[in-house]
């Protein structure tokens, strides 16, 4: 498995999706090993992470001495290690990874590449660069592509790839906490929270939010905060407009929050506004807590949340929906509960991380056997639910 960084000192949401996703394989049988930059203070060569073997090659941070030692790096260990896997997984179509594909092909192994939905390493985001465009012409020495939503398959299907050499299937998570039903909007006279997670960076407009948020404390009795965890390019921003809209006292940014998972216990509803997304596992880890989703409809969300959220989803930049979905669920703890009951329902039943670690192991099996043109067999019929294909 190749990944850029593993998992520390970034530990983003491709970083924990390759990590547990590495484990879950693991349980299953499948050996795994990483390869991925040493770039931290401190970091060596070779090191096992929740076992999980990782060999980390140089990094530097000027950009064309990068690409060198990484080239080098990279294809020397793939090279010297060959007899030790059968199939290279890349979780990135970077510049990283058209190393790695390079390299795979010419001794001969298979490679499979989750495409990221959203932002620069995204087709239409590569494709955007007269370098992007080169990285592309590697596109098809690709085995297989994993694409985690409708979008991405239409991405793919834009660019000539093979549909049948696409896995389709969603981001998974551990479902750690007991399956019961949370206590969530226990009564009219406690404070009812309202959580964002996420880079607090333009694409994910948290400025709609605070517009909403304005609306909502003019509308409501309930004694209602709004917690803002994460920092970013716009943080300095949104703490201004808080105050300008006179919503200061009941916004609360935290900076970096961990241990997202057992805080958002804490928590009564989960909000989400991005332009742009591909699986949120924000929204994942919300869900699996509990929490009823109110998000924008875009990327894979309409199909995390499935038929029973669907009705909390709004267009991007709707601040009057986001409002007034938000001030219903301030007031209806029932409707929090039975909501947030059926997004719980709904990981447990198609996100866990053993659940989607079965759809990549039949995937490997296809490929090794030479049935690479097959691989959309094993996708996960979560993914076609809207469009019925």
């Amino acid at each position: 498995m190749a990944v850029p960084y593993y998992p520390l000192p970034i530990m983003g949401g491709l970083e924990r999706q390759s990590h547990e996703l590495s484990k879950a394989l693991t349980a299953l049988g499948i050996g795994v090993q990483v390869v991925s930059y040493r770039f931290a203070e401190g970091q060596g060569s070779n090191e096992d992470v929740e076992g999980i073997p990782v060999h980390r090659v140089p990094w530097s941070a000027r950009r064309i001495a990068r690409f060198a030692l990484s080239a080098l790096h990279l294809s020397r260990h793939l090279v010297v290690s060959r007899a030790t896997y059968d199939i290279v997984h890349l979780h990135q179509f970077s510049w990283f990874g058209v190393f790695i594909i390079v390299t795979a092909r010419v001794l001969g192994k298979p490679v499979v590449m989750k495409l990221p939905s959203i932002g620069a390493h995204s087709l239409p985001g590569v494709a955007k660069s007269r370098l992007g465009r080169a990285k592309l012409a590697i596109f098809g020495l690709v085995d297989a592509v994993v694409a985690m939503s409708l979008e991405s398959i239409g991405e793919l299907a834009a660019v000539g790839y093979p549909a049948g050499r696409i896995l389709a299937t969603p981001n998974g998570i551990r479902i750690r906490i007991p399956d019961s039903t949370r206590p969530s909007g226990r009564g009219a006279d406690r404070t009812c929270r309202v959580v964002f997670v996420g880079r607090l960076s333009p694409e994910k407009r948290v400025d709609d939010l605070l517009h909403a948020w304005k609306q909502v404390l003019d509308s409501v009795r309930n004694r209602v905060e709004l917690e803002i965890w994460g920092s970013g390019p716009s943080e300095e921003f949104l703490r201004s407009l808080a105050v300008e809209l006179g919503i200061g006292h009941s916004v609360h940014f935290r900076g970096h929050v961990t241990g997202v998972r057992d805080r958002l216990e804490d928590m009564d509803v989960f909000v989400l506004t991005s332009t742009i997304e591909g699986n949120s596992n924000a929204v994942l880890e919300a869900m699996a807590a509990g929490l009823p989703i109110v998000s924008t409809s875009v990327g894979g969300t309409p199909m995390q949340v499935g038929a029973a959220g669907r009705e909390w989803l709004i267009a991007p930049g709707d601040r009057q929906g986001l409002a007034q979905k938000l001030i219903r669920l301030v007031e209806d703890p029932e409707v929090r509960r039975d909501l947030g009951a059926a997004m719980r329902t709904r990981i447990r039943d198609h996100f866990e991380i053993s659940h989607v670690a079965r759809n990549y192991a039949k995937a490997y099996r296809l490929i090794a056997a030479g049935r690479r043109d097959q691989v959309r067999e094993a996708s996960d019929p979560v993914i076609f639910e809207e469009s019925g294909a």
